[in-house]
């Protein structure tokens, strides 16, 4: 008899977490892209729309590929891929340093409970089946 293997909840937090800032991501891009129309006009009396709606189409354009990444670990984190938990680490500890070098203390207190929980996954049978 084969038992199953649960999901900690520390992994269910990572991927709610993720699934939610993809979400806002994908939303950012939209309004990037859509919303520098309307900042090209505000600018268009300073002769710099062009600029303007140039800028934020690249930043949407550069965007795409880190979301649909985080859409991939996000997955992952729920199927239970160990690949997932360790580029989430990754993130996070890039995130971590970040918040050190900006000294925000809210992002670092955030960043450290998300290390918690990826470390907690790392040693989750669930994460760590063949």
């Amino acid at each position: 008899m084969e038992m199953s293997v649960s999901r900690p909840w520390q992994g269910t937090t990572m991927g709610v977490l993720n699934a939610i800032g993809v979400a806002f991501g994908f939303i950012g891009v939209i309004a990037l892209l859509f919303g520098g129309t309307f900042i090209a006009a505000a600018l268009e009396d300073v002769g710099m729309s062009m600029i303007a709606g140039l800028g934020t189409t690249l930043i949407a354009v550069v965007m795409i590929p880190f979301l649909i990444l985080g859409l991939f670990i996000t997955i992952g984190l729920f199927k239970g891929q160990k690949w997932a938990v360790i580029l989430s680490l990754i993130f996070t500890v890039i995130g971590t340093v970040g918040n050190i070098t900006t000294l925000s203390y809210l992002g670092l207190a955030f960043n450290a409970f998300f290390i918690y929980c990826l470390i907690i996954c790392l040693k989750e049978p669930f994460y760590n089946k063949n």
